[in-house]
């Protein structure tokens, strides 16, 4: 049995009071630095919102090297428009691009129109174009169901163009039911139903946040 001699812990239970009081110590560090990162990112966004864009690069630029989502996006915008900064799509296509490999949508959409609108590359646009459409993303449904509708960029599928024209239509998209109606007065009945079903499968399988049920 261990005896306590003024106030002295044990080395036994030393050691052990020392690494609890570390990873304590640790724990706190690690919740602070969210909170800071998360407060950040707030004052980011909001410096964007009110078009403070000096503010928001000072807040994001960082944030965005540290791989935060919202971050890079945001950035990616700034650049591609030219917000605050002179327009640099190289720049934008970077931030957007880091924000796609860690599956943002968002950003996946404006990547495959940067690389479609003008043609800087088809094959890759349409790619990160069909990712953010698999997400969810009516924009991308719209320019996806568009492609298809066109058949220039992808085959002539009308069958395809409906059914990505009508999630987007669903998703409240402004321009989709203009060209679902374009896509369906060359098509048949029964090609009709067929987008439909498509689009009510997509809908099923899909996670309820993507659906508009």
């Amino acid at each position: 049995m261990h005896q306590l001699t003024c106030g002295v812990i044990p080395a036994k239970n030393n050691r052990r009071f020392t690494s609890t009081r570390f990873f304590v110590c640790l724990s706190s560090l690690v919740l602070s630095s969210v909170f800071l990162y998360g407060a950040d990112l707030q004052v980011g966004q909001r410096a964007y919102e009110q078009k403070d864009y000096g503010s928001a690069m000072n807040e994001l630029t960082p944030l965005a090297h540290a791989g935060n989502l919202e971050a890079q996006v945001l950035l990616g915008k700034m650049y591609m428009l030219g917000q605050g900064v002179p327009k640099d799509a190289d720049l934008g296509l970077k931030w957007f691009r880091a924000a796609s490999d860690q599956g943002n949508a968002q950003a996946q959409f404006f990547l495959g129109a940067m690389y479609l609108l003008p043609a800087k590359d088809v094959h890759e646009g349409l790619r990160w174009l069909r990712l953010s459409a698999e997400q969810g993303t009516p924009d991308a449904q719209l320019l996806l169901g568009m492609a298809y509708l066109k058949g220039t960029d992808l085959p002539h599928d009308l069958v395809a163009a409906d059914m990505w024209l009508h999630l987007a239509a669903s998703k409240g998209d402004k321009l989709a039911p203009s060209q679902c109606e374009r896509a369906e007065r060359q098509m048949t009945p029964d090609q009709i139903a067929k987008a439909r079903t498509l689009a009510t499968e997509w809908k099923a399988k899909s996670p309820a946040s993507l659906r508009n049920d």
